[in-house]
């Protein structure tokens, strides 16, 4: 007999969401967790949830302790054109997003499914080796804990909830699909910062470059940037004095002059997208970044990890608890996933930080004026619909129509320079 129905390596958003659903459907889950600590938790992470998880979330009941501890809902957010801003219409026509801070969000929702009957937390414990039966399936795991002798845990399911850097991959041998990305990032927190712009936060996609200014809890500014790398050397040599220069750039950009910085700077000169499949082998399955890794810039990551691991739930809870076909779950699971694999292979293309093409400048130029475009990007931005609410046709089309409309009033400033003026 199993020791367990279902091992997760990982106690963070993928894994805790995984363990929390399969202990309410009454399964024995082992939840592994390296880190010793209740409070440990992700620290490069921008933490903004889109909308296309707002579902899930309310779904695991995971929402509203969200909200208590904090976090700060985006009902829409503006995105800066050099037409004007795009504003999402009509209002509540997009589900809103979440944001809640890493140093909250993760020993809350360990708490969580600590408290789920059935689930087993087991901090401190690092996975070093797994468990295969003859035909090369995935039957369990070695952890160790300090001990010299390792601790055996079996189940039906493994699944590798452990980011981008899987242990349980590298030990699986799972095959990576790497992707180039050519922008690098930087955030800090502001106090008493002032938005500019429309909408609960801003978005600025300005050439090659990105930037964004979201709420968050505490009463916090997130300001962040996602220059093209090469505007490397510029950080390399002052970064805080680039990034103030940068953000004081921005058309309509917030107004940091009265505002405290409350953190340092966060973020990395490199960020790699890391594909793997989500259903590897038998009795093994990958969710969050295990499995998909995606380009930072527009903000997935948190969203695929509360939704994968839910998809997977939902597929392989029945069968684990009636003893039922596991791997044809895992086949519905894989296909769940495959909505994340379109917007991956989008975000891949985007991580390259070309300039804008045709398409790309009609549809933001049509949805400065056009109702229905700017609700379908919407949804597509905060992944709360397939890529083909925003990429087809009908969509095409009009957004090429709309692009050589006579251009509205009030046209939004220039880009900025290439060396702006100092922080507002």
């Amino acid at each position: 007999m199993d020791d367990y129905d279902v091992i997760i390596v990982g106690a963070s958003i993928a894994g805790c969401t995984a363990a929390t659903a399969y202990g309410r459907a009454g399964l024995r889950v082992a939840l592994v967790e390296r880190h010793r600590s209740p409070r440990a938790h992700k620290t490069l992470c921008g933490h903004f949830v889109l909308g296309g998880a707002h579902d899930v979330l309310q779904r695991m009941d995971f929402w509203q302790p969200m909200v208590t501890h904090g976090a700060a809902v985006t009902s829409g957010l503006g995105v800066w054109t050099e037409h004007g801003w795009i504003v999402p219409r009509p209002a509540g026509a997009v589900p809103p997003a979440i944001s809640l801070r890493r140093a909250k969000l993760d020993p809350l929702l360990r708490e969580i499914a600590a408290a789920t009957p059935g689930v087993d937390l087991m901090p401190g414990h690092r996975v070093v080796d797994l468990l295969q039966d003859h035909a090369g399936g995935v039957r369990g795991v070695v952890t160790a804990n300090g001990e010299a002798a390792g601790t055996e845990l079996r189940a039906r399911l493994v699944v590798g909830a452990d980011g981008h850097h899987s242990t349980v991959a590298r030990l699986a041998e799972v095959p990576e699909d790497h992707a180039p990305n050519e922008r690098f990032l930087f955030w800090t927190y502001y106090e008493g910062a002032t938005m500019n712009g429309p909408g609960d936060g801003q978005v600025w996609p300005v050439g090659r470059d990105v930037a964004v200014c979201i709420r968050v809890d505490d009463g916090l500014t997130q300001v962040g940037v996602f220059p093209a790398k090469d505007r490397l050397p510029e950080f390399t040599a002052e970064r805080q004095a680039a990034f103030d220069r940068f953000v004081g750039g921005l058309p309509d950009g917030p107004s940091l002059g009265g505002a405290r910085r409350v953190s340092n700077l966060v973020g990395t000169t490199d960020y790699p997208c890391v594909r793997r499949d989500p259903t590897p082998r038998p009795g093994l399955a990958l969710i969050g970044d295990a499995a998909t890794s995606s380009d930072p810039v527009p903000a997935v990551g948190c969203g695929w990890a509360f939704r994968s691991a839910a998809w997977l739930a939902d597929a392989t809870a029945e069968p684990l608890a009636q003893g039922g076909d596991l791997h044809r779950a895992l086949r519905g699971y894989r296909r769940a996933h495959r909505f994340i694999d379109a917007y991956d292979a989008v975000g891949r293309r985007e991580a390259l930080a070309r300039p804008p093409n045709s398409l790309q400048r009609a549809i933001r130029t049509a949805a400065v004026s056009d109702p229905d475009v700017s609700r379908r990007l919407a949804l597509f931005a905060m992944r709360a619909a397939p890529p083909s609410v925003l990429l087809n046709p009908k969509v095409v089309i009009r957004a090429a129509v709309g692009s050589r409309a006579p251009r509205l009033r009030g046209r939004g400033p220039a880009a900025p320079a290439r060396q702006p003026a100092g922080p507002r």
